[in-house]
């Protein structure tokens, strides 16, 4: 019998079949809603400018934290709320629907300079109205120029961070240069179980019992100030929503709807202020509680996590007690994940070049063990990932966490998810992350609860672990190495001076230069890190999601302030396979073979290989490449990771805590590749980078078993922070007969092998291909990008190119 084990030990029998069938009201429903998100051209927005723009102005000379907290009443109180067709879970994060609002308090000069250009850009456009426009120059702007967050950070780098970071790209972190940090795993369940209003018990007993004439007592009563503050805020927003769906009500002819619309008001006039109570309450207060981080500080990857462990007992109650029909717990479901693809942001052009299509990181991760180290999946596991296979959109960003004890049955239904092509769900493998996390100094119990954020960062729920400490160039360090620490893109001194290249006599004098290198390139990258870190405590705290993080409350520690339990930074390590692959070349093209000398090759990189053609084919095509299961060239994808790691473990970050690594680009592969020179993998200068831990595209010959052998040679238990790994699979075999069963045991194989993440896009590359030439033929369309999923129409060219270029692996 099909089942899970329940904390009473029994076996719980389970349904894998779809309970809400194509074609039925509730399922057209859901793609009415779903239709609507498509729909939408994305807009640039000046409502909650205009409403934080007066907080401020009316609260100056207010200590930081509790300007944060009113201006984020305000817009609780004040920003247009809305019920769209169909909705059953209501609640959004912006004036109008999938549209970007502007964030002055972070940054407002690169809006200014870029403005005019957001309706023509390839990556992320976005219309802007003339009244907008106008606005935000005459009104807005001159506000804020010269008070945000940007301006701070910039008055405090250093000459060498900025040559670094702005000029040679060697790392980035602009996405927290303007704007929040985010990428945090909320503790949604204790507002769902708890409601607001026994927080704010909680908070004024801390709050009254603070002895004033303890120095340590001031910065915690202007917390939990700001706390109380803040849950007024949220209250009014539950109760805005509630009175908006009772207007709409009483204009509402069709019976059915009004009284849809009257229950939608009942329920958020109820929660999030106090603790649900049923499945449609838990969902709804988890929908409004999600809400409030994106409309206070422009951060991405607020994390709704394990949604199958903490909603299933008001699911299972429902049903058990005759409330809810297995087919409205779909629907409603279904409402719920539509929402997670209605938040957008606004990058600037770099940022959008390296986080293109909106991720905005909502990861909902099923199944793998429990707290007690069982098998956790349950009949809510099978509900999400019916939801996946009705909606395929580009959030949530869906994982499924397997181990080796996951029911067959369960792998069977991810997989038949995953070939319906969007690019999800994601796999993690718990025994890599929960080992990770030990490592950490996570206990045991939270570390199987952990959860993955964003793309795949993963953490405990009681982290604060900015999980986006910026994107690390590996192959730009090596580029250094052999250019005495010179940027050949710019022709910038950026690094320190290792020695001409042209007279390294072994490749011993390439390795210690790359050390070097490492070492001063970290060392920076973790200032700018802490630099960054200090700033937002400064200007930007965040009490709301401090309520959410454990500790935070009862340290009277705001997390920035470092009041989570755990406390780390993950920076992201990229460009792995152009580095093995460059060092492979090296040591066998000039070192061993002799094919050429080092005078040759460091020519050949410094002109980009103008007039050598010759030489760059033979490093492309006859060095061994990484992804091919060579462990003489694997080996050098775990000495460049295994360099950056080390190098990491002399630091802690600004709050006390450990960097912990990622080995993830998101899209920035792209971008870094127009920032870094020629490389001895015979990549010509400014092409895109590898991909994640997958092998550069079009080197991985030998088929999917050799790639999943070549990235499990990586150290995946020392990147707790998580990889991404991905494979394009050609459709036509997983529709095969036996095409699901060989594919879950491939992906047994990695798991087995001691890999940490993988995911697939299976699409062909003409579908692609035909998308690029017939946009509107594929406007549903979405593809896996790096850690997320996006519409392939909302990305640039440069990025779909490299998407249909990846290698189209058959089982």
């Amino acid at each position: 019998m099909l089942g899970y084990w329940n904390g009473n030990q029994e076996r719980v029998k389970i349904d894998i079949e779809d309970v809400m069938p194509k074609g039925s009201k509730e399922y057209e429903r859901c793609q009415r809603l779903k239709d609507q998100v498509v729909a939408v051209k994305p807009r640039l927005l000046c409502d909650r400018a205009r409403i934080i723009t007066q907080s401020y102005k009316q609260t100056e000379g207010q200590p930081p934290i509790i300007r944060r907290a009113m201006a984020l009443r305000d817009l609780l109180e004040q920003i247009n709320v809305y019920i769209l067709k169909d909705e059953l879970i209501v609640g959004h994060s912006a004036s109008a629907h999938r549209c970007a609002e502007i964030f002055p308090e972070f940054g407002v000069q690169w809006i200014k300079d870029e403005i005019d250009l957001f309706e023509t850009r390839d990556m992320d456009p976005f219309a802007v109205s003339k009244e907008v426009k106008e606005e935000f120059l005459n009104e807005i702007y001159p506000y804020w120029a010269g008070k945000t967050l940007n301006d701070r950070i910039q008055t405090i780098y250093d000459e060498e961070i900025k040559l670094q970071t702005y000029d040679a790209q060697l790392f980035t972190i602009g996405l927290h240069e303007t704007g929040g940090l985010a990428h945090v795993a909320l503790n949604y369940e204790k507002i769902i179980t708890r409601g607001f209003a026994d927080v704010r018990r909680e908070i004024e007993e801390k709050n009254g019992a603070l002895v004033m004439s303890d120095p340590a007592s001031m910065k915690k009563r202007l917390f939990y100030q700001a706390c109380l503050i803040i849950i007024d805020g949220v209250i009014s927003f539950a109760h805005r929503y509630a009175a908006q769906a009772r207007r709409l009500a009483a204009l509402e002819k069709d019976k059915e709807r009004a009284a849809e619309l009257l229950e939608i008001a009942r329920v958020c006039d109820y929660v999030p202020e106090n603790p649900a109570r049923t499945f449609h309450e838990a969902m709804q207060s988890f929908m409004l509680v999600h809400c409030v981080p994106f409309i206070n500080d422009n951060g991405t990857s607020y994390t709704p996590g394990r949604m199958d462990q903490y909603m299933y007992p008001y699911y299972a109650k429902d049903i058990a007690e005759g409330r809810l029909t297995k087919i409205k717990a779909q629907e409603i479901l279904e409402a719920l994940w539509i929402k997670f693809s209605e938040s957008v942001k606004i990058y600037n052009a770099v940022d959008a070049a390296s986080t293109g299509g909106q991720p905005t990181g909502n990861n909902v991760a099923i199944s793998g063990v429990s707290p007690q180290g069982l098998d956790a999946t349950n009949d809510l596991s099978y509900r999400c990932l019916e939801a996946h296979c009705h909606i395929l959109l580009g959030q949530p960003n869906f994982t499924v966490r397997v181990h080796k004890k996951t029911p067959h049955d369960l792998l069977i239904r991810t997989c038949e998810a995953i070939r319906l092509g969007n690019g999800m769900p994601q796999i993690s493998n718990d025994e890599i992350f929960v080992n990770a996390m030990l490592r950490l100094g996570v206990t045991l119990e939270e570390a199987r609860d952990y959860v993955p954020v964003g793309c795949l960062e993963t953490m405990p729920r009681n982290t604060w672990g900015r999980a986006n400490g910026g994107y690390f160039s590996l192959v730009k360090v090596l580029e250094l190495a052999l250019s005495n620490g010179v940027c050949r893109i710019t022709g910038k001194q950026v690094g320190p001076q290792t020695g001409d290249a042209r007279k390294f006599t072994s490749f011993d004098d390439v390795t210690k230069a790359f050390e070097a290198q490492m070492k001063y390139a970290v060392s920076h990258m973790v200032t700018a890190n802490n630099m960054i870190d200090m700033v937002h405590e400064d200007m930007a705290p965040v009490p709301y999601v401090s309520m959410l993080v454990d500790d935070c409350i009862a340290e009277g520690k705001d997390v920035t302030s470092g009041g989570a339990h755990y406390n780390w930074t993950g920076p992201l390590g990229i460009g792995i396979a152009n580095a093995a692959d460059s060092f492979a070349a090296l040591k066998k093209a000039v070192f061993e073979d002799k094919r050429v000398s080092m005078s040759e090759m460091i020519d050949a990189l410094e002109t980009n290989f103008e007039g050598r053609e010759d030489l760059r084919l033979y490093l492309q095509n006859k060095v061994p490449k990484y992804g091919n299961d060579i462990p003489e060239v694997d080996i050098f994808a775990k000495y460049a990771t295994d360099t950056f790691f080390d190098e990491l473990t002399h630091y802690t970050t600004y709050r006390g805590g450990p960097f912990n690594p990622a080995l993830m680009p998101v899209s920035s592969y792209v971008a870094f590749g127009l920032s870094t020179g020629a490389t001895p993998d015979g990549r010509k200068a400014k092409e895109p980078l590898a991909d994640g831990v997958s092998p550069q595209n079009g080197m991985d010959k030998n088929g999917p078993t050799a790639v999943f052998k070549s990235v499990s040679c990586l150290d995946h238990v020392r990147c707790g922070n998580g990889v991404i790994f991905n494979q394009k699979m050609s459709p036509g075999p997983l529709f095969a007969e036996q095409g699901l069963e060989k594919f879950s045991s491939l992906i047994r194989s990695y798991i087995d092998l001691g890999g940490s993440q993988v995911q697939f896009n299976v699409v062909s590359a003409d579908t692609l291909r035909d998308a690029q030439k017939n946009p509107d033929k594929h406007a549903g369309l979405v593809v896996r990008v790096a850690g997320y999923s996006a519409f392939f129409n909302e990305i640039s060219k440069e990025v779909q190119d490299s998407i249909i270029a990846r290698t189209e692996q058959q089982l």
